[in-house]
C-alpha cells in the first residue's frame, strides 16, 4: 500500500466521465438452452419468461435488501443481452457495497432457480461476477442511436467523437446514446463465465480481494471457496488463474461440481493470495479505487493510483489539444 504522500486525488475540473470509478459486472446465463430450443418448436415462451422474470427478480431483491439493511448500493442496471446471457452492472463507491450487491445477486439466483425448477425441467442458470476500473485500464464506448448525427467538424476524429458522446452521457442525454464496456477486465470476466456452473458463482480475483477486505457487521461473510488454478486463454499472460466461487443453493448434478462444499477459503489467506496475483499483474489488476474511501491515510481504496491518474490526464490533455486545433 502506497504511503499517503504518494496519493493524489484527481483534479477537481476533470470531466465527470474521466473520473476514476469502479464497476461491478454480473452475468447470468441459461444452461441447457441450446438443446432446449432444438428439441421443441415452442421454445420462445420459455426464453421470454427468462428475460422478464429474472429482471423483475433482480429489482425485487434489490428493494427487499434495501428495506432490510438500507444498503446504499445502486440498483443493478441492465447492460445488455448476449444470446441467452443477461449482463448487469452497477457502480461501487464503498467496500460494503460489493458485499451487499453480491447478496442481492445471490438472492436473485436462488429465487429464480426455485421458480425455474417448477416450470422448466431442462433449464438452469449459471453466473459470474467481476469488477473493472474505468476509464483506465478499461473504457466506456458510446454509439449514436438511430436518427442522431455526428458533429461534422469532429466526424473524422474518433477520439473527439467518443469524448463528445461521453460528456453528453454524463450530462444526462442518455436517450441519444447507447453505451458499451471494453478492456482487459471485461475480457477476463467473459473468460471466467466458462468456469461457471449452476452451483458455482465464479468471482474474479480482484473482486474476491475486495470482498475479503471488509464485511458489514450485521452480515455473515460470503462463503468463498477456492478450487485450485487453471489457465484462462489470454488472461494474465496465460498464467494459472485461481478458481474462486460462491455456492449457489441446491442444483441438479453437474460433473464439474464434484466437491461442492469443500475448499472453504480462509478470508485472510485468500486475500493475501489474491493480492499477490494483483501485484504481479498490476496493469491488468490496477489498485482498486472507491470514491467513498474513509480517508487517504487509513483506507487503501480511497485514492486513485498515480499511474492511472497519469493515463487519464494524458487522455484529457490530448482531447483538449485536439479541440484547440479544431477551433484555431
Amino acid at each position: 500500500m502506497s504511503p499517503p504522500s504518494e496519493r493524489k486525488p484527481f483534479p477537481d475540473d476533470l470531466p465527470e466521465g474521466l473520473k476514476p470509478r469502479l464497476r461491478l459486472f454480473l452475468s447470468v446465463d441459461l444452461v441447457g438452452s441450446t438443446a432446449f430450443k432444438q428439441s421443441r418448436l415452442a421454445w420462445l415462451p420459455a426464453m421470454l419468461n427468462f428475460y422478464r422474470d429474472f429482471d423483475a427478480l433482480v429489482h425485487a431483491q434489490y428493494r427487499a435488501q434495501r428495506q432490510r439493511t438500507n444498503c446504499p448500493v445502486p440498483p443493478p442496471e441492465f447492460w445488455k443481452s448476449n444470446g441467452d446471457e443477461l449482463l448487469y452492472t452497477c457502480d461501487l463507491t464503498s467496500r460494503d457495497q460489493a458485499i451487499d450487491a453480491l447478496n442481492i445477486w445471490l438472492a436473485t439466483l436462488n429465487a429464480y432457480r426455485s421458480d425455474l425448477a417448477t416450470l422448466v425441467e431442462d433449464l438452469d442458470v449459471k453466473s459470474t461476477a467481476w469488477i473493472a476500473l474505468f476509464p483506465e485500464p478499461n473504457a466506456e464506448v458510446f454509439f449514436r442511436r438511430a436518427g442522431q448525427t455526428y458533429r461534422a467538424d469532429i466526424a473524422g476524429d474518433a477520439l473527439l467523437l467518443q469524448a463528445e458522446m461521453r460528456d453528453q452521457w454524463y450530462a444526462g442525454r442518455r436517450h441519444e446514446l447507447t453505451r458499451d464496456f471494453v478492456g482487459p477486465s471485461i475480457d477476463t470476466g467473459f473468460r471466467l463465465t466458462s468456469w461457471a456452473s449452476p452451483r458455482r458463482l465464479i468471482l474474479s480475483a480482484d473482486l474476491a480481494y475486495l470482498l475479503t477486505s471488509s464485511t458489514p457487521a450485521e452480515a455473515d461473510p460470503l462463503p468463498l471457496h477456492v478450487s485450485g488454478r487453471q489457465k484462462l486463454k489470454g488472461v494474465v499472460g496465460d498464467a494459472p488463474y485461481p478458481l474462486i466461487w460462491v455456492p449457489v443453493g441446491a442444483a441438479k448434478a453437474d460433473a464439474r461440481d464434484d466437491g461442492v462444499g469443500r475448499g472453504l477459503a480462509d478470508p485472510v489467506l485468500l486475500r493475501a493470495y489474491c493480492e499477490a496475483i494483483i501485484e504481479q499483474n498490476y496493469k491488468v489488476f490496477p489498485p482498486l479505487f472507491l470514491a467513498d474511501g474513509p480517508s487517504l491515510d487509513d483506507d487503501e481504496f480511497g485514492w486513485a493510483p498515480p499511474f492511472i491518474l497519469m493515463q487519464i490526464t494524458k487522455r484529457w490533455a490530448d482531447e483538449t489539444k485536439r479541440r484547440d486545433a479544431l477551433a484555431a
